[in-house]
């Protein structure tokens, strides 16, 4: 099988590995379809995620300093098992099932959290089918759906909610949309103006470029002055969160979606911020809030996203589609020219 190996910052390769060896209750998948992400997955292939050389303590929750012999060394291959960073929204075909396999067959079409790479096995709790009236590509969306899905559940939009979306890449594009079928009047924020097209094509009410006025401003002529009932945040850039704040009506709430990686300008915590009681909470794939969890559980959450891939406009935000052996040159478009691309899907012979 061909699989993705980092030889060191920003250094990627396409190299032949062994066949995994097929355990009792996996399926092997052969990959149809990948997508890259431009947040968590750009930060490993620059070099600088955090979780390279730090860790959360299981008992404390506070991040630590890694041993040396724990510290993320290269090569690293896409085969190995802690290697979860080199891709995790794949869609394939399962060419093989292992013992004990309940409720898959081969020629199934399934998504997972696989690698980038030509082959993936999967326990078979770990799949699910996709639906059939979806465009099996279209599945690939399925992880960044669903941390959107927990930011619109952590966020409690009501009908009639003027809600603000800072950052229009494909989280934001995702809980913009989600946000339109909950029954809000949705705002679009982003410098780019392929974005903001891209919004507009999905019909997102309003959309604005930073660059080009005080949103804050704006947002206070489409309510009357009072301000947006709802801000996500999911540029993870600290300028756009201080844009946030000016942004947000008194009393409610911004969430902050995106990951705000290396060092980041100052917060202005004064100003908006204290006179009109503002309140940041962060909001990610992991889980949502508990107060509702119950209701909201894994298995419920996972069945609502399924059925969401067939509600919204996923195809608009594909903007290339490039062959796995080029997935090199995919990332390096990715990491040199961020504002020409939104999801790059990798395609596999």
């Amino acid at each position: 099988m061909e699989i993705l190996t980092y030889t060191g910052p920003s250094r990627l390769i396409v190299e032949t590995a062994e066949e995994l060896p097929l355990k009792s209750g996996e399926c092997r998948i052969q990959s149809l379809y990948s997508g890259i992400s431009h947040g968590t997955e750009m930060g490993a292939y620059r070099g600088i995620a955090p979780y390279f050389t730090r860790d959360m303590d299981s008992e404390t929750r506070l991040f630590e300093d890694l041993a040396e012999e724990h510290k993320v060394k290269y090569p690293i291959r896409s085969c190995e098992d802690d290697a979860w960073f080199i891709g995790y929204s794949n869609v394939g075909k399962i060419i093989e099932v292992g013992a004990d396999v309940e409720g898959f067959s081969v020629g199934d079409i399934v998504f997972s959290h696989g690698r980038h790479q030509t082959i993936v096995c999967k326990h078979h709790k770990k799949i699910f089918k996709l639906p059939q009236k979806l465009e099996p590509e279209l599945g690939i969306f399925y992880t960044n759906l669903m941390t959107a899905y927990n930011a619109v559940l952590d966020t409690r939009i009501k009908i009639g909610d003027v809600v603000v979306v800072s950052g229009l890449g494909v989280v934001g594009q995702l809980i913009a949309q989600l946000a339109k079928l909950s029954g809000a009047t949705v705002v679009g924020v982003d410098p780019l103006e392929n974005r903001l097209n891209i919004a507009r094509e999905v019909e997102i009410d309003h959309v604005f470029n930073p660059n080009r006025t005080d949103v804050a401003k704006e947002i206070r002529e489409i309510t009357n002055n009072r301000g947006a009932d709802a801000v996500f945040e999911v540029s993870g850039h600290s300028t756009a969160l201080n844009q946030a704040i000016r942004i947000a009506a008194p009393d409610t709430v911004i969430t902050a979606v995106g990951w705000y990686q290396g060092g980041q300008s100052v917060l202005n915590l004064s100003e908006e911020f204290h006179q009109n009681r503002i309140t940041i909470r962060a909001s990610q794939t992991l889980g949502i809030d508990p107060s509702i969890s119950h209701m909201y559980n894994d298995a419920r959450r996972r069945n609502i996203g399924k059925d969401l891939l067939l509600k919204l406009k996923l195809r608009n935000l594909i903007s290339h589609r490039i062959p796995f052996g080029d997935a090199p040159k995919a990332y390096e478009m990715i990491d040199k020219h961020p504002h020409e691309v939104l999801q790059v899907v990798l395609t596999y012979s």
